[in-house]
């Protein structure tokens, strides 16, 4: 059987760990809501093209 070991992991590592994470979290966060900005912002757009566009028979 497999014996496993485990690393030792200082309370400073585990506070930068969690410290990255958060960075990582933020910065994932910004860029979901940049592109639903974009997605949002698009719409008039999108919604005007689709009135303006000519009916086919």
């Amino acid at each position: 059987m497999n014996n496993l070991e485990f690393p030792t992991v200082t309370a400073d590592e585990i506070r930068a760990i969690e410290a990255r994470a958060h960075e990582l979290r933020a910065e994932a966060m910004a860029a979901f809501l940049r592109s639903l900005g974009r997605g949002i912002a698009s719409l008039p757009g999108k919604l005007a093209a689709l009135v303006s566009r000519p009916r086919h028979a």
